[in-house]
């Protein structure tokens, strides 16, 4: 079963295993800083992780790669379809959302998992968000929490 087949059959079935979760991450390809670049539609990928479900309640939009500097690592869709930038502090600290002024975020290249892939760094948390190409378009994303004991799943689509 190809990758791209394997996780919709996995969103259809609404959850998986940390270990297949990991499995697939470490098969997609890696991906650059350029490739990044746009909006990005998120999708959470439930693995059994405490923050599964939480996004998609605040409504949670996706991502916004403006350049190497300048990243909204948390964009929210408003009741009128509008999207903003949400500072992730408030947020992680269960405060509330607050739109945020500038990036919030950073990307670098590193190595995780073995491979050199974007990643995306938070300015004021210490959270890295790990970026593998399924197909153009799509990624496989992996969020590394230091705090956390398992890392959180989840899409990004390219709108823009």
């Amino acid at each position: 079963m190809n990758r791209e087949t394997e996780i919709q059959r996995i969103l259809e079935q609404g959850k998986t295993d940390l270990h297949t979760a990991c499995r697939i991450f470490d098969a997609c390809e890696t991906t650059g800083l350029e490739t990044m670049i746009g909006t990005w539609r998120g999708r959470e990928f439930h693995t059994g992780h405490p923050l599964d479900g939480v996004l998609k309640k605040l409504n949670w939009y996706g991502k916004a790669f403006h350049d190497a500097e300048n990243v909204d690592p948390l964009l929210f869709e408003g009741k009128k379809g509008n999207v903003f930038a949400v500072d992730p502090v408030p947020l992680l600290d269960k405060r509330k959302l607050i739109k945020a002024v500038g990036g919030k975020a950073r990307m670098r290249m590193m190595e995780y998992r073995g491979a050199m892939t974007a990643t995306m760094i938070y300015d004021n948390l210490p959270i890295h968000d790990h970026f593998r190409k399924v197909h153009d378009g799509l990624l496989f994303c992996m969020m590394d929490w230091k705090t956390d004991k398992q890392p959180y799943f989840f899409l990004l689509e390219k709108v823009v």
